[in-house]
This record gives C-alpha cells, sequence and structure tokens, in this order.
C-alpha cells in the first residue's frame, strides 16, 4: 500500500519540475507549448466527458457531459481551422498525427491490396508511414525527396507500373518547404484517380499562418497532422479537405477507428485556432525569421550548421547542427540542459550520419521570443561549448530578452 509520504513525494517532484520547465528554453522542433486560454479545457470536467453529438441533434443526446460547451468544438474549433486552411471540410477528431495518418490511408487508400506511396524515411519521410500501410493492408512504396522536392523520375515510375490509390507525402524532417505542385501535376497527367494527401504535422503553424504554401492550394485533395508542433496547439491531429465526397471517406474512417476522441483536448484545440486567428501570420512570419538568423549567428560563431551550398540554413522551424561524435553531441547537449535549454538530438537525419541536433524555435518564438532573444540564445550556445558561465542560468538570460508573446496574455 503506498504511503501518503510516498504521494508528497511525488507531487512535490511534479511541482519542481514544472518550476523549471515554466524556466526552460526548448528548442525540440517537435514540440511546443500551449496558451493559458487553451490550456483551460484540460483541468476541467469536459476532459473526461464523451462528446458523440456534433450535430447537435436534440434527440440524439446520449452523452449529456458535454452538452453545454459543444459548440466550442463544432463551431469554434471547425469554424476557426476552416477559415485557416481555407478548407470548408475539417474532422478535429483525430488525437494525435498518427491516429490522423491512419484515419487518411484506412479512407482514402480504396480496397486493401492497393498501394499507398509514401516518402522515404531516409529522405526525411516519417519512420511508420510505410509500415501502417502494410499494417492496413496496402502494399507500400517509397520515393526520395531532395531538399523538399519528390524525385520525379521516381514518382513517374510508381505512378505509372502501380497506379497507386494515394500518395501520402510525409515529409517530417527537412529544412525546406515541400513542393506539392509538382507531384499534383504527375499524378493529374499519369494516374488521375490517384489522391494526394500531405501531412504536414511539423509545418502546420507555418501554413496555417501563411508563412508557407497551402498543400490544398497546390493540388492537394487532403491535407492534416499533428497540431503540437508549430502550430501551438494541444497534442491532437486533424484532417482537412475541400471535397464533401473525400470528408465522408475520412469521416466512416474515423467512425471505426477511434471512439474517444479526447473531447477535453478538441476544446483545447478550439481556443488555440481562436487565438491563432489574431496573430498566426505575425507569429509563422516570425519563426521562420528566427531560424534563419540563428542559424546565422551560430555559423558565425564557428557551428557546423547544415546548409545548401548557396549557404541556405532553413525555409521551415527546423535547424540541424553537427556538433561532434555521440559522446561530444551528448556532453554538450547536457551542458546546455544545465543551463535550462532543451535540444533535440537526432541520428538518421537525410544525408547526416551520426548525432545532430534538430533544432525548432517555434516554441520560442511562441513565448515572445524575437531576435534579441536569438541572438541571447546563439551567446549561450557559445558558452556551452567552451564550458563558459556554468551557473545554470542560460535560459534565464534568453528569456529575459523576450518580448510580448503570441497569444493572450491576459488569460495567464
Amino acid at each position: 500500500m503506498t504511503d501518503i509520504r510516498e504521494l508528497r513525494k511525488v507531487v512535490d517532484r511534479f511541482r519542481a519540475q514544472e518550476r523549471k520547465a515554466a524556466a526552460a528554453v526548448n528548442l525540440v522542433p517537435s514540440e511546443n507549448k500551449l496558451s493559458p486560454l487553451a490550456q483551460m479545457p484540460l483541468s476541467t470536467d469536459y476532459y473526461n466527458r464523451y462528446f458523440f453529438n456534433d450535430r447537435l441533434d436534440p434527440g440524439f443526446w446520449q452523452f449529456r457531459g458535454g452538452q453545454e460547451v459543444a459548440e466550442i468544438e463544432t463551431e469554434l474549433a471547425r469554424g476557426h481551422l476552416s477559415r485557416l486552411a481555407r478548407a470548408p471540410y475539417v474532422n478535429e477528431r483525430p488525437i494525435s498525427g498518427l491516429s490522423a495518418m491512419m484515419m487518411a490511408m484506412a479512407g482514402l487508400g480504396g480496397k486493401p491490396g492497393g498501394t499507398v506511396v509514401s516518402i522515404d524515411a531516409a529522405s526525411g519521410g516519417h519512420y511508420a508511414t510505410a509500415d501502417m500501410a502494410r499494417r492496413l493492408g496496402f502494399e507500400s512504396a517509397t520515393v526520395p525527396v531532395v531538399r523538399g522536392r519528390v524525385d520525379e523520375q521516381r514518382l513517374r515510375q510508381v505512378l505509372c507500373e502501380r497506379a497507386p490509390e494515394l500518395v501520402y507525402l510525409d515529409l517530417q524532417n527537412s529544412r525546406h518547404e515541400l513542393e506539392v505542385s509538382r507531384v499534383a501535376e504527375l499524378i493529374e497527367a499519369h494516374s488521375p484517380h490517384t489522391l494526394l494527401h500531405v501531412d504536414c504535422s511539423h509545418t502546420m503553424g507555418l501554413i496555417l499562418g501563411a508563412a508557407l504554401s497551402n498543400p490544398l492550394d497546390a493540388g492537394a485533395h487532403t491535407m492534416g497532422g499533428s497540431t503540437h508542433k508549430t502550430f501551438p496547439g494541444p497534442h491532437k491531429g486533424v484532417l482537412f479537405t475541400r471535397s464533401p465526397e473525400l470528408h465522408q471517406r475520412l469521416k466512416d474512417a474515423q467512425f471505426t477507428m477511434l471512439s474517444s476522441h479526447h473531447f477535453g483536448e478538441t476544446l483545447a484545440l478550439g481556443l488555440a485556432a481562436a487565438e491563432f486567428r489574431h496573430f498566426g501570420k505575425a507569429y509563422a512570419e516570425q519563426v521562420i525569421a528566427n531560424a534563419r538568423l540563428f542559424g546565422k549567428l551560430l555559423a558565425a560563431d564557428g557551428f557546423d550548421v547544415t546548409t545548401d551550398e548557396n549557404g541556405h540554413a532553413t525555409s521551415t522551424h527546423q535547424l540541424w547542427v553537427r556538433i561532434g561524435d555521440a559522446e561530444q553531441t551528448d556532453r554538450f547537449s547536457e551542458s546546455l540542459y544545465d543551463h535550462g535549454i532543451r535540444v533535440n538530438v537526432q541520428v538518421d537525419l537525410p544525408g547526416l550520419p551520426g548525432p545532430v541536433l534538430r533544432l525548432g524555435v517555434n516554441e520560442l518564438t511562441f513565448l515572445g521570443g524575437r531576435e534579441a532573444a536569438v541572438h541571447a540564445l546563439a551567446e549561450e550556445f557559445g558558452h556551452a561549448r567552451v564550458g563558459a558561465r556554468r551557473d545554470g542560468q542560460g535560459s534565464r538570460r534568453v528569456r529575459e530578452q523576450y518580448g510580448p508573446p503570441f497569444y493572450f496574455a491576459e488569460f495567464s
């Protein structure tokens, strides 16, 4: 039987870590913060309730726990997400990016035995996509991507030989914007029945903030992904389309693959989307500006920043920096962590064998980091490299340079 003192220790540990997290600078590109407004539903009774009556049918309140705030999902979340994506049909029910992937494949991939094309993991595609297709009964084919552009010769070959039901573009590790329009053109020319879905989990906030192109404008039939990376929402997923038929196919797949869609998180998504419509464009532009500035400052200080031949480091939120071998990289990461700065180490980035820092400035930007904070951050990287200023105050020095956050601060 657990002693009450053990529970107190656990609670104290949580509280201590919350204080530590609140003071940290997080550079993990697949993570972000929730605003105080969007956090609110997660501590309410709605977190534990089911909500199925999305048509608000007065005769269908089989579960009434969410009845009083149902419109936050049906109107606020869907309405704002629809306007941000310029897509009249939204499915806000996936509980994660992988959940959205599964529903997209099941709803759009056709009958078992057909082919689903995805991006080769070695060139930046998601590690699970090809295996997910096989587990759902599809044949899997992959295409390489270089600097955001799909290998046209390989795609043309797959389209002509396999006539796939679905091309699922799932670029997750990339410093470049994904080129969608040329893929759509090749599909139209060689396999016009094939559907094109773009998984924009990493760049969702940059797309909805109009800093990167909208895949639906470029010819994709559907798009979607997770909502907690560059988009500052909860751990959820979303699917968009401009086709009522495809929307219904996605909804049919969702209905049989997901029961509880995590109502509390969906309410949080609605509030995050409502806020984003006010600041999303400025935030998205600042994310890219911060990433480029950070790369320039690190390179000027002698860091091995991954760039193209022309010196281009990034068109997204991601910046890749090589520190050295595994021991050197781990030591550097730990040194930053001791200063309250959290980084992400990857060992399989495209074209970069061995450990590399995969950095993202999305959370820093959301919390108010702009040019001054990026300069301070670059200085802390320099201190960590030479072992200077070992006072554990690196994150404080960076956060002191933050300006106003990109959310409604009055709800803090």
